[in-house]
């Protein structure tokens, strides 16, 4: 991947700048000529030796075959100063976008190196081509340069710099004359294509009245807790473009990228069952967290199944570490997001803007979900950890519907745009695409300080329960964390999903159907095609991963139906529970849907 430099670094006021070194550059080389005495190139009486003169110095004389290394060594010197301004110019914007410090040990190692190396090559090239010719008396000259011709040529530039300084002053004074001054700003970020002031007063009114649309009851922009973007990155993005000023995180990420070739992330060769076998064993030997085969098998089956993943179950049973250690084990992102009791509407997960500084105070999720658009190969996982300390179906609202859509239409809304803004690269018309290398995790527990998950939540995501502690085993092969990309799970899921001798049969719907019938007759409980498709989805996944048909089945009963008759207490659900498991051995066998049956009489004995 190759970087280029990009547009940030010519800020208006580093132009300037290069452009004033390098009319000194070229004043030095014609005073450096002025002061030889030689007569050749300029007459003995022109002005600038005059000044030199007046200044005591004395003019060198230099033979005749001398005469042409002071010239190559004038012209060195005055090349090496506009490379050295370049280079200073550089180092000082790449340590102000990358928020380093001007008091940097390394940064001033960097300044100090920089201008050596231009000295050394200014001077030490003028000495070897000398020494070439056999000509050491050209060193004499190229000290006197240094000297005698580098004061006299800043004296000479300081008095142009005045009277032509003083003229621009004027003009562009006179034609700004309601904003005087403006340039001097102390800010060194000021964009190259910065707006007019009166420009970005419009931009700012016009998000100004959608600010309010944006936030729910207007407790958005009150709102402490959501990760937002410091107060600090607040003052520096403030004289900015008006890109920059409103999204400065997803600015930056724009800079980051900007010049780099996207490129297939290199992935191990690896099938889903040894997937789940030694994502199990790497658990077990390296991070000393054990779990069941079929918790590892479910757990990626629902990657291919949805892209919303609900981990819930008693605190400390792994369901953080499970989505962080998988990350860690496929080389994966992972971005772990602390949801807050206070989250009220997906400004608390996406941020808003903020009508006094009038930008948009962008959360650790926004720009990671941003990021990953640049980075298509590359899986994305978001965990909510503790998503349900605040109601879901409030905060989340938006990518419960959305990813219940074909993937090209994932599409969340940020903030209405004013017409005419030049949004960041992937904002397109206020809208952020969500790429299907993105997964999103939420970890739930069961006490008194959350709220209940909705059914609708529930229904949109495949939901894992941890109850129980597992017992440790040991593991003897060593285990390494393998490299695998989006590209090639897709592939691997893809192929999974078209074997058709896994997925459910005619007779297998028969007898599922059997049983959600009974359920729907005796307790009014039901489920619709989004329930259905993601069974006939993770069927086949789950035994391309080496479980089993009536596993998943089972699991799927458990979580999708069985659950929801959570909390009835009518005379007659008693009975009828009874009968369902009789119902459940006679369709599959004694003991072939275990998850179920202990539910079910969990279910009992609170009657």
């Amino acid at each position: 991947m190759k970087k280029k430099m990009i547009r940030p670094y010519l800020t208006r006021k580093n132009l300037i700048l290069i452009a004033v070194m390098s009319i000194y550059a070229v004043l030095f080389a014609f005073t450096g000529l002025c002061l030889v005495a030689d007569g050749k190139v300029f007459s003995l009486d022109n002005p600038l030796l005059a000044l030199g003169k007046g200044m005591g110095y004395t003019p060198i004389e230099v033979a005749e075959g001398g005469m042409t290394m002071v010239v190559v060594s004038i012209l060195l010197i005055a090349v090496y100063i506009i490379l050295l301004t370049f280079m200073l110019v550089y180092i000082r914007r790449f340590a102000v976008i990358n928020n380093i410090k001007g008091s940097n040990k390394k940064l001033i190692l960097v300044y100090v190196g920089a201008v050596l190396v231009s000295v050394l090559l200014s001077y030490g090239l003028s000495v070897i081509i000398a020494a070439a010719q056999g000509n050491s008396a050209s060193i004499a000259p190229m000290s006197y340069v240094l000297g005698y011709a580098l004061v006299v040529s800043l004296l000479v530039s300081f008095a142009l710099v005045i009277v032509i300084g003083a003229i621009a002053m004027l003009i562009v004074n006179i034609h700004l004359v309601d904003k005087p001054y403006r340039f001097f700003s102390s800010d060194e970020n000021e964009k190259l294509e910065d707006m007019d002031d009166d420009q970005n007063e419009n931009v700012a009114s016009s998000f100004d009245k959608d600010a309010t649309s944006n936030n729910l009851n207007g407790d958005a922009t009150l709102n402490a807790n959501s990760n937002s973007v410091s107060l600090d990155n607040e003052d520096k993005a403030r004289d900015l473009d008006t890109r920059e000023k409103v999204f400065p995180g997803l600015s930056k990420v724009d800079e980051k990228y900007s010049g780099f070739e996207v490129e297939s992330i290199p992935t191990d060769d690896i099938t889903l069952e040894d997937l789940a076998t030694k994502f199990r064993n790497y658990l077990a030997k390296e991070e000393h967290l054990y779990f069941d085969i079929e918790t590892i098998r479910i757990f990626l089956a629902s990657l291919g199944t949805s892209h919303f993943m609900i981990l819930e179950g008693l605190s400390g049973t792994g369901k953080s570490s499970l989505p962080r250690f998988f990350a860690k084990f496929i080389n994966a992102k992972v971005t772990f997001i602390p949801v807050q009791a206070t989250w009220r509407d997906k400004s608390s997960l996406l941020g808003y803007f903020n009508d006094f500084s009038r930008i948009y105070n962008e959360t650790d999720f926004l720009l990671s979900l941003y990021e990953a658009g640049y980075n298509p190969d590359q899986i994305n996982i978001f965990v909510l950890d503790e998503m349900n300390i605040s109601r879901v179906e409030y905060y989340f609202a938006d990518f419960l519907s959305v990813l219940e859509y074909p993937s090209d239409e994932w599409k969340i809304r940020i903030m209405q745009l004013p017409y005419g803004f030049v949004s960041p690269t992937k904002l397109i018309d206020g809208n952020l695409q969500v790429t299907p290398n993105s997964f999103f995790i939420g970890t739930a527990n069961k006490d008194d300080s959350t709220f209940s998950i909705a059914d609708k939540v529930y229904d949109r995501s495949i939901t894992v329960d941890f109850q129980t502690k597992n017992e440790p085993f040991s593991v003897k092969e060593e285990v390494e964390p393998i490299h695998l990309s989006y590209s090639k799970l897709s592939s691997l899921l893809k192929d999974a999903s078209a074997i058709e001798e896994n997925h459910l049969t005619k007779e297998d719907l028969q007898k599922f159907n059997a049983v959600t019938d009974y359920i729907y007759e005796e307790f009014d409980v039901a489920f619709g095609n989004r329930i259905l498709n993601q069974i006939e989805t993770i069927v086949p996944l789950y035994i391309a991963l080496g479980g089993k048909k009536e596993e998943i089945l089972d699991f799927m009963l458990t979580r999708k139906v069985v659950c929801k008759l959570e909390g009835r207490f009518e005379d007659f659900v008693k009975p009828a529970l009874k009968n369902l498991l009789v119902l459940l051995d006679k369709t599959y066998g004694k003991g072939d849907f275990p998850n179920s049956a202990a539910y079910i009489n969990k279910l009992i004995k609170k009657l």
